[in-house]
């Protein structure tokens, strides 16, 4: 069977570059931040993001790199 690209979630990434996005990790750890970029392994760098644990803001960064291995999933739209 053959790969249906319309199915393919870098697509919806592509679509969401520069817009803000939220992104929950394996631990429960979540990133709310703007998309700048991604590669082929949903590896991530977010700017103006804040990391939440517990629902509670515990930090800002003026831009991150998230690890696609670590992503449980990506909420796009996150305004």
């Amino acid at each position: 069977m053959a790969y249906n690209n319309s199915r393919n979630p870098l697509r919806s990434l592509q679509k969401r570059l520069n817009d803000s996005i939220i992104i929950r990790l394996k631990d429960g750890t979540e990133y709310k931040g703007k998309l700048k970029e991604y590669d082929n392994f949903m590896n991530v760098i977010l700017t103006d993001a804040s990391e939440f644990i517990n629902k509670e803001e515990t930090g800002k960064f003026e831009e991150i790199f998230v690890r696609g291995n670590n992503v449980l999933f990506i909420i796009p739209d996150a305004e």
